[in-house]
């Protein structure tokens, strides 16, 4: 399985507007985007609007999923066209369609690869210690990458700059500390992102199309992900390397 995202284009909200007979575009997309952000959702696809700066442009992204394989070993990305975004969409609304016109005729397509079939089993070894994408690649439907990967140099610069930490060896307890406090949250991570994007292309068992079952379970897991503080996850790692360096 393969997940394709297109980064189709930024426009001038005006520009928006003139093209789709929306006047000036903003009362139209408040009305279908009364929270600023929409997915539209359907069967293997998603399209993302991103209203940006107060809502005078609009960021406009689509996702799929495909079982073909990605064949360059070297880039991840290729040359796409709007024809065949316009194909792959023809069956959504006619104002989602609107809104795929306006992207120019030359596209690109991002492909996005994780570690969801091959979990990382430990964040260290010795004197090798895995942080941020080298650890837990996800795909960006929890939004979350980057922000777990400042969780994990948060904690590991805590416990690094810790006054007991003086050898090798305890760096090595640091390391050990970090996968022990880090590694399930952020498998998590991994394994939510993707079953959120399968919810918005209705493949994730059990949820289907219920879309009160969707965002259910969209909420529960992003609150997992976002109702947090750090410096609680900062604390809890102190005390356990301070435990285990007076081991």
């Amino acid at each position: 399985m393969r997940i394709l995202s297109r980064l189709l284009s930024l426009f001038p909200m005006r520009y928006v507007g003139e093209r789709t007979g929306w006047g000036d575009g903003m009362e139209e997309m408040v009305h279908l985007i009364p929270d600023g952000i929409a997915h539209f959702d359907g069967p293997q696809w998603t399209c993302l609007d991103i209203p940006r700066r107060q809502g005078r442009d609009m960021n406009l992204v689509t996702f799929s999923t495909t079982a073909d394989e990605w064949e360059d070993h070297v880039r991840l990305t290729k040359p796409a066209h709007q024809n065949d975004l316009l194909k792959d969409f023809e069956g959504f609304a006619p104002y989602i369609q609107k809104l795929l016109k306006l992207t120019k005729p030359d596209l690109d397509i991002w492909v996005i690869f994780d570690l969801g079939d091959h979990t990382v089993l430990t964040f260290s070894k010795g004197r090798i210690c895995l942080v941020g994408d080298a650890a837990h690649a996800t795909s960006p439907h929890h939004g979350s990458g980057a922000g777990s990967c400042i969780e994990s140099s948060a904690i590991l610069a805590s416990m690094l700059a810790s006054d007991k930490v003086s050898t090798v060896a305890d760096v090595q307890k640091i390391f050990e500390v970090f996968d022990a406090v880090r590694h399930e949250r952020c498998q998590f991570l991994v394994q939510g992102s993707r079953f959120s994007g399968d919810c918005y292309e209705w493949r994730a068992p059990g949820i289907g199309n219920d879309f009160k079952k969707i965002e259910q379970e969209i909420n529960r897991r992003h609150a997992i992900i976002s109702d947090v503080e750090v410096d609680r996850f900062v604390d809890e790692a102190m005390k356990e390397l301070n435990k285990g360096l007076s081991a």
